[in-house]
């Protein structure tokens, strides 16, 4: 397995193959996850991360890597691109839910320069660099497909939301196409949960906030199963939603970190897909022809509540100062 961990960083990988196998490429990007979360870049954490442990043990780690931005939209864009996003129209904060495409049109991006040199290329999680959405007057109609979405952007199949986790519209589209209309309005404050929340908006019934990780690892983990069967290699992008807010651990996970707190927990779920996808890959038999990405956009939010966590014993920035938004390295 060629596993890199860059904490934290965009990285546009240039590979020149020559006569040797194409290698398949998985790039997992995490959201709002800290340096300090992993106990592969803090021996000093105290969330449990055997899956990111394996991947250090297996493969490199870059410390010193950096995105070229502390928040979530500027950093896909020069994952995706190359470019800073200082760049692109956007030169401050990040896109919302129903915001237009970032990525201009005929852009050369990683998947379409994959694409190119015969790779089947897929986009499964949280796409936060904007689509537009079909509209009936000033009204979104959720039964037309989007456009300027992943697949103009270079990938053959996608599947993901179309922003963060709180950010609505609540909706899945695959391959451009709603999956479902919505029927409801869903929202949860942060009285009702501190760091569960999520902001009211349309919500499709089969969208389910709890669910949303939990889905995404098992398309990812289908897809690689799928493309392991077939000669051409493959590039899939998995963008999680996790460990953002809101922070949602299914039963399963609750307590499986090793602390007392609801993000901690969804950190050690958010290894455990990195883990789901390392055992597919293992179990395709294609493991050591494929280069393997973890990394996360961003630093760790406030959200996560450092105090809490600091009482613990574990601190998400590790050595580094500041968080999620700062101009600091923990940012």
């Amino acid at each position: 397995m060629k596993s890199l961990l860059l904490f934290v960083c965009s990285f546009l990988p240039v590979i020149v193959f020559g006569d040797r196998a194409k290698p398949n490429v998985v790039y997992i990007l995490a959201d709002d996850l800290g340096y300090g979360d992993l106990k592969s870049m803090n021996p000093e954490g105290k969330i449990k991360t055997p899956g990111s442990d394996q991947m250090a043990r297996e493969g490199m780690v870059f410390t010193d890597a950096h995105s070229n931005s502390a928040v979530c939209t500027p950093t896909r864009y020069g994952v995706l691109t190359g470019r800073y996003a200082f760049r692109s129209r956007m030169k401050k904060g990040v896109l919302n839910g129903y915001s237009s495409y970032l990525i201009e049109n005929g852009r050369m991006t990683v998947p379409s320069f994959l694409q190119n040199q015969g790779y089947h290329t897929a986009f499964i999680g949280k796409w936060h660099l904007g689509w537009d959405w079909a509209k009936n007057g000033e009204k979104i109609d959720y039964s037309k497909p989007v456009e300027n979405g992943p697949k103009e952007k270079g990938f053959e199949y996608s599947y993901g939301h179309c922003g963060s986790l709180d950010m609505a519209p609540y909706v899945w589209v695959e391959n451009g196409m709603p999956t479902a209309v919505p029927t409801k309005e869903t929202g949860r404050t942060k009285k009702e949960s501190k760091n569960g929340w999520w902001r009211k908006g349309p919500t499709s019934p089969d969208f389910d906030h709890e669910d949303v990780l939990p889905n995404l690892t098992r398309r990812a983990v289908k897809y690689v199963k799928e493309q392991v069967k077939n000669e051409k290699p493959f590039f899939l992008y998995l963008a999680l939603p996790s460990p953002h807010t809101p922070v949602l651990p299914t039963p399963d996970f609750k307590g499986k970190s090793g602390l007392d707190s609801a993000y901690a927990d969804f950190v050690t779920m958010t290894d455990d897909t990195v883990k789901q996808v390392l055992d597919a890959l293992k179990e395709g038999g294609v493991d050591e022809n494929t280069l393997f990405i973890f990394t996360s956009d961003n630093g760790c939010s406030p959200e996560a509540d450092f105090a809490e966590l600091e009482e613990q014993g574990h601190d998400p920035s590790f050595i580094y100062r500041g968080h999620k938004a700062d101009i600091f390295e923990g940012g």
